[in-house]
């Protein structure tokens, strides 16, 4: 079972990736979470999600997704902040692939994602 006091910001960080592949981040969201999400291919205006968009957001995702997979290629820890570059995976229902890369700054509050701001450069 998942305690944020008795984890770094790493293991946590970690932790939260994993739990979205399985789409359990929910227990990971701060009660005052955001999501900034900067423009990309998909998402060309960008977007801001408060925890309730981020929470009907993975809903949605998980509607089209067969499976995602996140592959930490380094990260940075300063405090409860974390910069991470990460290759991402994902496997649509029909099929098909999706790959990009991303930069994710992860800031935790009470050992919780409280603020996220998301750079995503997909394939």
């Amino acid at each position: 079972m998942w305690h944020p006091s008795e984890m770094t910001t790493r293991e946590t960080v970690v932790a939260y990736l994993r739990a979205i592949e399985r789409n359990e981040q929910e227990a990971f969201l701060h009660a005052d979470a955001e999501v900034v999400e900067h423009p990309n291919r998909l998402n060309p205006a960008g977007k801001r999600y408060d925890r309730a968009a981020i929470v009907l957001a993975a809903a949605r995702g998980a509607a089209l997704m067969a499976r995602q997979s996140y592959e930490v290629r380094t990260m940075i820890v300063e405090g409860e902040r974390a910069a991470v570059q990460i290759a991402w995976l994902g496997e649509l229902k029909d099929g098909r692939e999706m790959r990009a890369q991303l930069c994710s700054v992860i800031e935790l509050r009470d050992g919780k994602v409280w603020r996220q701001e998301q750079y995503d450069c997909f394939e």
